[in-house]
C-alpha cells in the first residue's frame, strides 16, 4: 500500500460521534481486523484528511491518539506505521453439520432434569433467604453452611450408614470439584500414584494427572474393583454402582480394600455413584461406614436434583480436613450459601427423600421397559449391571467394533456411548445405554431402532 493511498478507509460516522472519534475508530478497526497489517506505512495526516474530506487537525489528533494507545508507531517528520498488535484470527472452520437429528438420547451419565422439584426448591430458597440471620449474607466457613453440613451428617448416617461429623464435611461444587480437591490434597501430602477403576470416567483420570499424580488402572469384574495387585497411595472407586459396568463391590472385596488401605496407609476415595437409585433391592451401605479414617466419601445432588445446582459434599478423615478446607478456600472461597441452606431445609423436612421416592419410581419403570425391550429386540446380547442407577451395559460380541456401532447409531438419531471409550485396557465391547433422558414411551422405539442399527 502506498503512503498516499487512503481508499481502503471508509468513514461511517455513528450518531453523536465526533469526526475525530470516527476516524480513530475506523483506523483501529482496520488494524485489529487485519486489514492494516503490522509495518504498513499510513498516509500523511494531510493526505488522509484530503481523502476523507475532513480537516487536517482531525486526522492529526486521531493519529496521535492511536500512537498513544500503541496501535501506531509515530516518528517526527515521518508518516505513522502500523505497530505489532493483536489482530483478530481468521474464523475457524464451522463444525460439520450433524448427519441427522438426535431422536433418542441414551446418554448414560445424566438424569432427567425435568423431574427437578422446582416449586419445592423455590419454596426452600425463599425460606432459606427469609429466615437467614444477617451473618449468612457475609463470607462464611469455607467448608460450607453449618446447616447443610449438620443435615447431611444426619441423613448420610441414617440412610447411607456413614459415620459423619459435620466438622469433617466440606461442601463442594459437585463430585468433580470434590475429587479434584482430594487429588490436590494427596499431591500436597507427597502422594505419587493413584489407582482408578478401569473402565471408568476419563475425566476422573484427568483430575489426578492434572494434580501431578501417576495414574494406574485396576480392572473391574462382577464383584467390583479387583483389589489384588494394587499399588498406590490412593484409590478412587464406586462401591455402590460402578460406572460403566454396573457392578457392586462385594463384601469380601470391601474388606480386602479396607485392609489394603490400612496396611499401606493409602486413602480410599468413595464416589457414592447412583447410591440413591436402587430398584427392588436394599441399598448397600457406604464403604466409609466401615473405615471412616481410611475413606473420603464423595456425594452429590447432581443426579438426585440437577447438575446445574453444582452441589456436592466430601466427608473426610480427620487428618485431611484442614488441608481440604485450605484448598477449598483457594479454589473459590466457599460454595454459594443459600442453595446449601435450601438443600438443608429439604433434608430436614423430609421433602428430599419424598422427591427421591418419586424419581426412583419413574426410573424403575423406564428400566423395566428397557430390559423388556432389549429382551425382545436383542435377545442374543447380554445385559449387565444391577437394577440401579440410570444406565445398563449391553455386551456386544468380542470381535465387534463398539465405537463404529455407536457412530452408526448416532447417524440413525440414537446417542449412545461405546464401552471402549471408558477403558484404558481391553474390557470387551459393549454399548452403555442410559435411560435418564429417555421418556417411558420412547424406550420401545429407541431399542427397536438400535436393534436395526446393530443388525
Amino acid at each position: 500500500m502506498s503512503a498516499d493511498d487512503a481508499s481502503w478507509l471508509h468513514l461511517d460516522r455513528r450518531p453523536r460521534e465526533t469526526l475525530r472519534a470516527a476516524v480513530e475508530r475506523a483506523l483501529r478497526e482496520a488494524i485489529t481486523g487485519g486489514a492494516l497489517r503490522a509495518g504498513t506505512r499510513l498516509p500523511s495526516s494531510r493526505r488522509l484528511a484530503e481523502s476523507l474530506g475532513v480537516s487536517r487537525g482531525v486526522t492529526s489528533e486521531a493519529y496521535a491518539r492511536l500512537a498513544g494507545q500503541g496501535f501506531l508507531a509515530a516518528r517526527a517528520k515521518a508518516t505513522p506505521v502500523v505497530a505489532e498488535v493483536w489482530t483478530a484470527s481468521p474464523r475457524p472452520d464451522r463444525a460439520p453439520a450433524p448427519v441427522g437429528r438426535i431422536r433418542f438420547d441414551l446418554t448414560a451419565t445424566t438424569p432427567d432434569v425435568t423431574l427437578f422439584p422446582a416449586n419445592r426448591w423455590l419454596a426452600a430458597m425463599r425460606a432459606a433467604i427469609g429466615q437467614a440471620p444477617p451473618r449468612s449474607f457475609d463470607y462464611g466457613d469455607v467448608r460450607g453452611a453449618i446447616e447443610l453440613r449438620e443435615a447431611l451428617a444426619d441423613y448420610l448416617g441414617r440412610v447411607r450408614g456413614a459415620v459423619v461429623d459435620a466438622e469433617r464435611v466440606v461442601i463442594v461444587q459437585g463430585t468433580a470439584q470434590g475429587i479434584d480437591m482430594l487429588a490436590r490434597v494427596l499431591a500436597a501430602r507427597g502422594a505419587r500414584r493413584a489407582v482408578l477403576n478401569d473402565p471408568g470416567l476419563p475425566s476422573q483420570w484427568d483430575r489426578f494427572v492434572e494434580a501431578g499424580l501417576e495414574v494406574a488402572g485396576q480392572p473391574v469384574d462382577a464383584e467390583g474393583l479387583v483389589v489384588d495387585g494394587m499399588h498406590g497411595d490412593a484409590v478412587l472407586t464406586t462401591p455402590a454402582h460402578q460406572f460403566p459396568t454396573g457392578a457392586v463391590l462385594s463384601g469380601p472385596r470391601r474388606r480386602a480394600l479396607l485392609a489394603w488401605a490400612r496396611g499401606c496407609g493409602a486413602l480410599v476415595i468413595e464416589d457414592d455413584y447412583d447410591a440413591e437409585f436402587r430398584y427392588g433391592q436394599e441399598s448397600v451401605p457406604a464403604l466409609q461406614g466401615l473405615g471412616p479414617e481410611s475413606v473420603a466419601y464423595v456425594g452429590t445432588a447432581s443426579k438426585t436434583l440437577m447438575p446445574a445446582l453444582r452441589l456436592g459434599w466430601v466427608v473426610l478423615p480427620a487428618t485431611l480436613v484442614a488441608e481440604a478446607a485450605r484448598l477449598k478456600n483457594l479454589l473459590d472461597a466457599g460454595s454459594p450459601t443459600f442453595p446449601q441452606r435450601a438443600l438443608a431445609i429439604l433434608l430436614r423436612s423430609g421433602e428430599y427423600e419424598r422427591h427421591l421416592r418419586r424419581v426412583r419410581a419413574v426410573y424403575r419403570r423406564r428400566r423395566d421397559r428397557l430390559i423388556a425391550a432389549l429382551d425382545g429386540h436383542l435377545p442374543s446380547l447380554a445385559v449387565e449391571g444391577i437394577a440401579a442407577g440410570v444406565h445398563v451395559l449391553l455386551r456386544l460380541p468380542k470381535d465387534a467394533d463398539d465405537r463404529a456401532a455407536a457412530q452408526r447409531a448416532e447417524r440413525a438419531g440414537i446417542r449412545v456411548a461405546a464401552l471402549s471409550e471408558f477403558a484404558r485396557a481391553s474390557t470387551g465391547r459393549g454399548l452403555v445405554l442410559g435411560f435418564g433422558r429417555l421418556a417411558e414411551e420412547d424406550v420401545e422405539p429407541a431399542i427397536a431402532a438400535l436393534a436395526r442399527v446393530l443388525g
